[in-house]
């Protein structure tokens, strides 16, 4: 059996997931179950779903969609749609850029303005405690490999920087509460009185730079007490809640273990270090005075989402084990910052003290070693309030049903369910059973996208799917 030619396949994806089951049809008043799809007539006996993987180098098909969707998530809570009322664009709202400090020089394209001139790297002369230069005097490319690498390697403060990224959650949820006290204190009310008055709504996506951290996109919005459909308070119009912001931005921190204790700053100490934002804040006003702006912030929030944590995709999936980081082709930098997400996440007292500042229980794999291809974040790469806007979900919901009418009027027939009743009835309740039964297309035997049989399916083709289990 091998599929039809030009026969399109989960929309498209590059390595769609399969499974097998079945999906019944319950009557709510009789309790009546009818089977109303299963994938044992699908081509092999599987039922192939799209992977949703938002890196374009992984699945240019979803990651499509998934910045289509991203896009209309961001939109919504600045123009209103999708449930959020058009009055929506004259809430206040600010674009907040939040990044890491600095762990040591790095190679980058110092450039005054779009096309102006392009200033040498780090004009400095000497030479560093290794015996390397302590500056660079080149101009580089914007395809430069060299981007985002340290000056010096040994200098660099590679446990630190992988440290910093795994706390990035713990760090943004402490700005995120510090604010809304802040806010409130220089509104003179309680943050209970100013859940009362107003409400703070955001939406967050993160960006992997070049050398290796992560750095925070935000958009703040102010609503009234029950979210966007009400008026926000006279006092969010000013500045009062950017520069409480900035008070806040500048003085939160998190305590957390130090794992560049003793290096050669001299600055370190065994008793750990405060975890903090870097010194370049950009809070800005949005105005939102025409569609153009709301668009233009709109995208150049989702145009972060698709991006992977390296250039051609080779950290795509997670890191299972030394050996198999071996046979990757990755640039210096980025294979030392898995080396010590790798050395730190095998160190015990080490993990215990990270997972005691995060605030969070140990899981079955230390948490370094989990997310170490992403060099230790492990946080959501897009995460909002509950009523900034829309959700993913709602989104793939809606497409789904319009996918499903436009089949059935394409058919000839009314798209109804296993009772004969239209879809979407509250009487039907849909229950599915599935079990994973492999990743890529299904070609009728061992060809190029089936799984070899001698591997379980939580392990095939790489997939990130199943029980995860560190290589030690």
């Amino acid at each position: 059996m091998s599929l039809p030619e030009n026969r399109p396949v989960a929309g498209g994806c590059s390595r769609p997931i399969r499974l097998s089951g079945h999906v019944d049809h319950v009557d709510v008043g009789t309790g009546e179950v009818r089977r109303a799809f299963t994938s044992a007539g699908e081509l092999g006996g599987v039922l192939h779903v799209r992977c949703n993987n938002r890196r374009e180098t992984a699945c240019p098909a979803c990651s499509a969609v998934y910045k289509r969707d991203a896009r209309r998530l961001v939109l919504a809570g600045l123009a209103g749609g999708k449930g959020v009322p058009e009055t929506v664009t004259g809430h206040p709202a600010w674009f907040v850029t939040l990044t890491a400090p600095s762990f040591g020089p790095v190679h980058s394209r110092r450039q005054q303005g779009k096309g102006g001139p392009v200033r040498a790297c780090h004009p400095r002369r000497g030479l560093c405690p290794h015996g390397r230069p302590v500056g660079c005097h080149e101009r580089h490319r914007e395809d430069d490999s060299r981007l985002g690498a340290p000056l010096c390697p040994d200098c660099y403060h590679y446990g630190r920087t992988v440290t910093w990224n795994a706390l990035v959650p713990k760090l943004w949820k402490a700005t995120r509460d510090a604010t809304e006290s802040a806010v409130a204190a220089a509104a003179g009310l309680t943050v209970a009185g100013l859940r009362r008055t107003a409400r703070l709504s955001f939406v967050k996506v993160a960006e992997m730079q070049g050398r290796g951290v992560v750095h925070l996109h935000v958009v703040i919005r102010v609503d009234g007490p029950d979210g966007p459909g009400s008026a926000p308070p006279g006092w969010a119009s000013g500045e009062l809640v950017a520069d409480a912001l900035r008070g806040v931005v500048g003085s939160v921190a998190v305590p957390a273990p130090d794992p560049d204790a003793g290096t050669l700053d001299g600055t370190t100490s065994g008793d750990g270090w405060a975890v903090r934002w870097g010194v370049q804040v950009d809070i800005r006003r949005i105005a939102l005075d025409g569609p153009t702006d709301v668009g233009r912030v709109s995208n150049y929030l989702a145009k972060y989402i698709t991006k992977s944590a390296a250039a051609g995709g080779a950290l795509d999936h997670p890191v299972r084990s030394l050996a198999a980081l071996g046979r990757l082709i990755l640039a210096p930098h980025v294979r030392r910052l898995v080396e010590t997400c790798w050395r730190l996440g095998q160190d015990p007292a080490f993990t215990a003290a990270l997972d005691a500042a995060l605030g969070r229980d140990s899981g079955d794999v230390p948490r370094l070693l989990r997310w170490a291809h992403s060099f230790g974040f492990g946080g959501h790469w897009l995460s909002k309030s509950r009523v900034y806007s829309t959700t993913f979900t709602a989104l793939r919901t809606v497409r789904r049903v319009w996918s499903r009418t436009i089949g059935a009027a394409m058919a000839g027939r009314v798209p109804v369910d296993a009772f004969g009743r239209l879809d979407g009835d509250p009487n039907t309740v849909f229950i599915g059973v599935w079990a994973y039964a492999g990743r890529g297309l299904h070609l009728g035997g061992h060809g190029v996208g089936a799984d070899p049989p001698d591997l379980p399916a939580s392990r095939a083709a790489g997939s990130p799917m199943g029980t995860w289990r560190a290589e030690l």
